[in-house]
């Protein structure tokens, strides 16, 4: 904790935002300071969906920009009431627990057909149904021990995104004991829902931060970027790279977030072929036009091998990847390597 305090503390005094990493006990309550003549900034921090959100904007009037920041907060905690597979009143919750979900909120309809996007994007890594599996991990963690092989391979017959039927009038299950998850994708969903809002409401600056997923529009001011620092899990804070964004979106996916054993070797990101986490990288972060596609990227890079993923993200223009692999060794997608390689000190990774 001392550590992470540290290298939060350093990032703020360079006034630099951070991407894949949150600190337990760390909030800012509502804040406006006056930014220029003409306008004032609103930020506040709040825990929600297990880590802490931050939302700032900027706006002419206080008072309006402290309303509208109110507004966005309740929105994603509406959106948090939907995809919340850990809450039983969720519409999630509900169909996981029945197999069937009738009349099912539109925004949950969706998400899925998204995922299951994905899902053909990624040849099948990126599977949503992986929650049978990803609970007998947990299950068994409780017991303070992995699964056995035997375990996995029978909970595996439950898994397989064909078997997840999507429609607005029912979702269901083709198997009975399916499940489905949403963790790889909805909170980067619910940043972009988040910024939506916003611009409908004449945002025109904002910064959403869900715990280092997170999505920015317009910059500080027309040359003013802002400032993001992806970390390395393993470095100090003046080893982090430092990314400049006007508009677009962040994510990263890690080992290091839910894991399962001392090692870090067995973790929340689970393979759906074979019910195990690879071992190719310890770190996956993505910038993408939206934080859902980069969300969804993120946690699909650290199921594939550094050439399988750079070369997926190679294919599309928009996008730039960067993962570290579990020898502490950066890898880079093109773009990243053109357009986002600035250092606030260390060594250059290879």
């Amino acid at each position: 904790m001392r550590t992470e305090m540290k290298r939060r503390a350093f990032l703020q005094s360079l006034g630099i935002l951070w991407a894949g990493w949150t600190v337990e006990g760390w909030a800012k309550p509502l804040r406006t300071d006056r930014y220029s003549a003409s306008l004032v900034q609103v930020s506040e921090t709040r825990n929600l969906m297990g880590t802490f959100v931050t939302i700032t904007l900027f706006h002419s009037s206080p008072e309006r920009g402290q309303a509208v920041l109110g507004e966005a907060f309740q929105r994603m905690e509406n959106q948090i009431g939907i995809f919340n597979r850990h809450d039983n009143r969720s519409p999630l919750s509900y169909l996981n627990e029945r197999g069937v979900l009738s009349n099912p909120p539109p925004e949950l309809v969706k998400l899925l057909q998204r995922s299951l996007t994905i899902h053909l994007r990624t040849g099948g890594v990126f599977d949503p149904t992986v929650k049978p599996v990803l609970d007998l991990y947990e299950t068994e963690k409780e017991r303070g021990r992995l699964p056995q092989p035997a375990a996995i391979r029978a909970t595996l017959d439950r898994v397989g995104a064909g078997g997840l039927k999507t429609g607005f009038q029912e979702i269901v299950f083709s198997k009975e004991g399916m499940g489905v998850t949403l963790d790889g994708i909805a909170k980067g969903a619910i940043v972009d829902d988040a910024i939506v809002f916003l611009q409908k409401k004449g945002i025109r600056r904002a910064l959403v931060d869900a715990g280092g997923d997170l999505r920015v529009m317009g910059g500080r001011s027309d040359d003013l970027p802002w400032r993001i620092a992806v970390y390395h899990p393993d470095q100090v804070a003046q080893d982090q790279e430092i990314i400049t964004l006007m508009e677009g979106a962040v994510a990263t996916s890690g080992n290091y977030m839910v894991f399962f054993d001392r090692e870090k070797v067995h973790h929340h990101i689970l393979q759906p072929k074979n019910g195990d986490s690879p071992p190719w990288s310890v770190s996956a972060t993505v910038l993408a036009p939206s934080a859902e596609e980069a969300d969804a990227l993120a946690t699909s890079l650290m199921l594939l091998n550094s050439e399988e993923g750079l070369a997926l993200i190679n294919r599309d223009q928009r996008l730039a990847a960067r993962l570290i692999s579990r020898e502490g060794r950066s890898r880079y997608s093109l773009r990243w390597t053109k357009n986002f390689r600035t250092r606030e000190g260390g060594k250059e990774d290879v």
